[in-house]
């Protein structure tokens, strides 16, 4: 089952607040491993619940599947939430918690 997702008008700052860089230039590095490409630009995809997911351009649900796309964003939220969860204010405890649940049950859903 394919999650549904639209490509949607919101920053990364907007989504991310002051993490939005870290959390850029940690998926950047990933996706240049995991897919060799350079990120350019980024996109966002927004699921049913409103979670914002980071994307680069040159991928889309064809290229790498949505729930590789998730997981890498989970995977960066979780090691920034490690190294830096002192220094983050309850508000963005909050949010990263609330996004890597979100995606957990978006990769549920998906493996369905």
């Amino acid at each position: 089952m394919q999650t549904a997702f639209v490509v949607g008008p919101v920053t990364a700052r907007f989504a991310y607040g002051a993490l939005a860089p870290t959390i850029l230039a940690n998926l950047s590095r990933r996706y240049e491993h995991e897919a060799g490409i350079q990120v350019k630009h980024w996109a966002m995809w927004i699921f049913p619940k409103g979670t914002a997911v980071p994307v680069p351009t040159q991928i889309d649900a064809t290229s790498m599947p949505v729930v590789r796309v998730c997981r890498l964003l989970e995977q960066t939220l979780q090691e920034i939430a490690q190294v830096e969860m002192r220094a983050f204010t309850e508000a963005d405890k909050f949010n990263i918690s609330t996004v890597i649940e979100q995606l957990k049950e978006l990769h549920s859903l998906s493996v369905a």
